[in-house]
């Protein structure tokens, strides 16, 4: 394991974002922009009102790229920048490339970690919950070698997120106690509500905000809002907690992944 020991920049907390199947980070980035300012302001006060935490006046957002081409037939070099974290049917297979997906982003977290938290969408999300789940169990699981000192998250944050469905990967899903925010889309038809639903059942101090609309990251006011409840009762769990946040009417703005295969991770 390596004896990195960190050393946080007492002003600055970051955030791990993690783009779907067939984005990339540039991608990722450009399309959630518009949170940022928002969601800067909600974890700065987050972490001020938690007089444990180190003093906090920055906030930076980090958007790595998945290394697999989109299309398994294709080389890196003719990816057109549109990556994957693995391959396979997520309510069957086990997932080629995803012991090494998951490598790849530990030792981006080891380069410029440690992160407060992580926020992922659809295939992005899934990674999101298997290394939330990893860093609070500090051990390889499911073939998946633990080999970071990383700290665990203290959020985790779901845009159409869902589990591996594969029995292999069951040991991952055992209680994931980390705070987490699951924003689900009702008219998504590439992720099944019954999908995330996996995920959420998962998770012990679980949110759940509901809006109308497809498989994107929302960006209305009361998403926004429900983001800063997440935060706010966060700050306060105790106990096996389930809370579902109000929903909202989202505007027709899309931010699809570009994939033929809902199930392909």
């Amino acid at each position: 394991m390596p004896t990195k020991a960190y050393k946080s920049t007492p002003s600055c907390a970051k955030v791990l974002m993690l783009h779907g199947h067939g984005q990339s980070g540039h991608f990722f980035r450009c399309k959630t922009r518009f949170l940022q300012p928002k969601a800067k302001q909600i974890v700065l006060n987050a972490l001020q009102q938690n007089p444990t935490h180190d003093p906090v006046d920055v906030v930076e957002f980090h958007y790595p790229s998945g290394k697999l081409p989109a299309n398994p037939d294709q080389s890196r070099e003719e990816s057109n920048f549109m990556w994957a974290w693995g391959y396979g049917n997520i309510d069957e297979d086990r997932i080629q490339g995803l012991e090494k997906s998951i490598q790849n982003i530990f030792q981006y977290m080891e380069k410029y970690g440690p992160f407060i938290g992580v926020m992922g969408f659809s295939t992005g999300a899934c990674i999101a919950a298997i290394i939330t789940s990893l860093l609070e169990k500090r051990k390889s699981l499911c073939n998946i070698e633990f080999n970071t000192n990383h700290p665990p998250f203290e959020f985790a944050v779901s845009f159409s997120g869902f589990t591996l469905a594969n029995p292999f990967y069951d040991p991952i899903y055992s209680q994931i106690t980390t705070p987490f925010l699951h924003v689900i889309g009702t008219l998504d038809t590439m992720i099944q509500q019954y999908q995330s639903s996996r995920l959420q059942e998962c998770c012990k101090n679980s949110f759940t905000h509901y809006f109308w609309g497809a498989h994107y990251v929302p960006r209305s006011e009361e998403f926004l809002g429900a983001l800063g409840r997440f935060s706010e009762e966060m700050l306060a769990l105790k106990g096996d907690n389930k809370w579902q946040l109000e929903g909202d009417q989202e505007e027709a703005w899309e931010d699809c992944e570009d994939w033929e295969d809902s199930k392909v991770l």
